[in-house]
């Protein structure tokens, strides 16, 4: 009959929040690594893609707890929340998609390590902004205006 071995584990994790906008049209991304995925923290990550852009822009964002409209308040963007349980209509949904497939079947030692991997990852998936395209510019959006 077997025997369990008894060996010291440590188990726990570390975490960090991949926050990533993109532009369909132009296959161009803004990321961040963030510590929490809180309205704070998206507060934030919107500043910065005001301060990037320039004219108005439409940022689409599913119905996270965190995705808070008054984050824009005083920005040049626009926001729009997708219907819940519609994952299929958020082109950003399709990057994840691919940058899981980047990650898949890996172990990380350290959460840089992983972070590491991610933003390798990151910048092959827009360094080909016409791959971006092809993944997020649904017809949706095409036809939709501001």
């Amino acid at each position: 009959m077997g025997y369990r071995p008894y060996t010291p584990v440590q188990i726990g994790y570390e975490s960090l929040y991949l926050y990533l906008a993109l532009c369909p049209f132009s296959g161009q991304g803004y990321a961040a690594f963030l510590p929490k995925l809180t309205g704070e923290w998206f507060g934030w990550f919107v500043g910065q893609i005001n301060s990037q852009v320039s004219g108005k822009h439409l940022l689409v964002a599913d119905g996270s707890r965190a995705h808070k409209r008054e984050a824009f308040a005083e920005t040049q963007l626009t926001f729009s929340k997708l219907p819940p349980y519609c994952p299929e209509l958020n082109p950003v949904e399709r990057v994840f998609k691919e940058v899981r497939q980047g990650l898949k079947a890996r172990v990380f030692s350290s959460l840089a390590q992983a972070e590491q991997r991610l933003r390798a990852v990151l910048e092959a998936l827009f360094t080909g902004r016409q791959t971006v395209i092809e993944l997020t510019c649904f017809p949706y959006i095409l036809n939709a205006s501001l």
